[in-house]
């Protein structure tokens, strides 16, 4: 084959991997997904347990597992960096851990708990929009999971079963409760889960919420 004939050859298989790349089609297959490992656990709440996102169908994230993300949506596929941007339609506005269920929001916001009698009450908010509500309630109530977890030392472990609500659409707002016998000394997070997705706050994406208890 000619020098030339070659040249020509590596252009035009040069120019059709150009073109699949601007397509922003990643591959949702874990084995060949084109986003990293590290930047796909980097998706805040998105795809968090389902292996990150690889992909976006009709304006969804799909998980690097197969999954599509039932909570969040695709701002756009950055192709040059393979990344792909995400939007959580709902997400943790504001939250406070409390002793009692009163005021709303709570004050003061305790950040050590001390153990005695009473109940450790989480209290969160949530930013739900006309678009989240029409997505994602279901029949007029919005299906969530606050998890319980503590740290022995090693890492935060779930500590029993996580606590179902169903808020309704004319409140943003709960509380949540966990009696004194279910506590121990050390420290503990909730996490507040749609689906199989943690809710994030927005801006700076905390996703877990601390709480020192002590005697």
């Amino acid at each position: 084959m000619s020098l030339t004939k070659r040249a020509i050859m590596v252009l035009a298989t040069l120019g059709l991997g150009a073109m699949t790349w601007s397509s922003g089609s990643l591959p949702g297959d874990p084995g060949s997904c084109g986003v990293t490992a590290a930047a796909a656990a980097g998706s805040a709440g998105c795809c968090h347990y389902n292996k990150g996102v690889c992909s976006c169908q009709d304006g969804k994230p799909t998980c690097c597992d197969g999954k599509v993300s039932a909570s969040c949506r695709c701002g756009g596929v950055t192709t040059r960096q393979i990344n792909i941007d995400t939007q959580p339609l709902i997400s943790v506005a504001d939250f406070a851990f409390a002793s009692m269920e009163a005021p709303e929001p709570p004050s003061p916001r305790l950040t050590l708990f001390r153990l005695g009698a009473d109940a450790l009450r989480f209290w969160f908010r949530l930013d739900c929009n006309e678009e989240c509500w029409n997505r994602l309630a279901v029949d007029g109530s919005l299906p969530l999971e606050v998890r319980w977890l503590f740290d022995p030392g090693s890492g935060p472990l779930l500590d029993g079963a996580p606590q179902t609500i169903m808020l309704p659409r004319n409140r943003s707002t709960v509380f949540v409760a966990r009696p004194a016998n279910q506590l121990r000394l050390g420290r503990w997070e909730t996490e507040v889960r749609f689906d199989t997705e943690r809710l994030c706050t927005r801006g700076d994406d905390r996703c877990w919420f601390r709480i020192q208890v002590q005697r």
